[in-house]
């Protein structure tokens, strides 16, 4: 990697000044990426240990979770052209692969024969949940965009538009399921639609922003969007810790992974994240020695 040398960003059309960050934003990504592919190891180990990890198959995301994790932290490592960058595109497109299966796979365990119901959908595996793979992988690819200023749509660098699309269609995935998840209780508390109305309008936001001409409102609206993500995924978070504790006399851990799952309202807390630093966008002209295209 370079020397820590600042690098100038804003966040379109609202800071006036430029933002210095002594890393780039390439690099940012990778990070927070392969941080976000362990995460995703966990959860999907937990999920599947249900199962006994039956069929075979299930085993298929937890060994591609650490491998594409790896892909992430080398790139972030040696961004030099090589093998190492042709590797994490080939990876992020396995990523990709993986996901649309497991959605496929988790489809058919929700339809009865031939025929997809509400039921279906609102017990057994998440239907919309593997799509975070989808989402991850498509993020991978996206990190060998050229991200150069001088190369804008909508007054955006390419690679920052299509990072907020990527992440917008993963607000959307994560509203599907946080909505199946709670619809198995007939909405009793109608605060359990807060995410999936928040996931809808956080995806609208993006998108809109994605393709949209400098407005100081829609981007406004953008970071209050994502801080509110951010603090729905820590008052779901309780609630399911909550309910999981409720009227008992001892702990157990498998109430927190099974009964209201404790790490899927954190997602929240994630997508925020990710929504500030896909928004993050560059204002200098990068030196064209720069190995890594940011």
């Amino acid at each position: 990697m370079k020397s820590l040398i600042p690098r100038r960003f804003s966040y379109q059309w609202l800071t006036k000044k430029p933002l210095k960050i002594p890393i780039s934003k390439t690099h940012l990504i990778l990070f927070y990426l392969s941080i976000n592919y362990l995460i995703v190891l966990l959860d999907v180990f937990i999920a599947h240990a249900l199962n006994r990890f039956f069929p075979s198959y299930e085993w298929i995301p937890i060994i591609v979770s650490p491998i594409a994790a790896l892909s992430a932290i080398l790139l972030l490592l040696r961004p030099k052209p090589g093998w190492i960058p042709i590797f994490n595109i080939l990876i992020s497109f396995i990523v990709v692969v993986v996901g649309i299966l497991g959605f496929g796979f988790h489809l058919q365990g929700a339809s009865a024969g031939d025929v997809i119901s509400f039921a279906g959908l609102t017990s057994g595996n998440p239907v919309f949940a593997p799509l975070a793979f989808v989402a991850l992988g498509s993020i991978g690819v996206l990190t060998t965009l050229d991200d150069r200023p001088a190369q804008r749509n909508y007054n955006l660098t390419q690679k920052t538009r299509w990072l907020l699309l990527a992440t917008a269609f993963w607000f959307l995935a994560t509203a599907l399921v946080s909505y199946f998840d709670h619809a198995h209780t007939g909405f009793r508390n109608m605060y359990t639609l807060i995410p999936f109305y928040l996931g809808l309008f956080a995806a609208i936001t993006l998108f809109l922003q994605a393709y949209s001409r400098p407005d100081p409102g829609l981007s406004f609206l953008l970071g209050i969007t994502m801080l509110l993500s951010f603090m729905v995924g820590l008052l779901g978070f309780a609630f399911h810790l909550s309910v999981d504790l409720a009227g008992r006399g001892s702990f157990q851990w498998s109430r927190v992974f099974y009964q209201a799952p404790g790490l899927a309202p954190l997602l929240y807390c994630d997508l925020g994240v990710w929504g500030a630093l896909v928004f993050l966008d560059p204002t200098d002209e990068p030196s064209s020695s720069e190995s890594i295209a940011d």
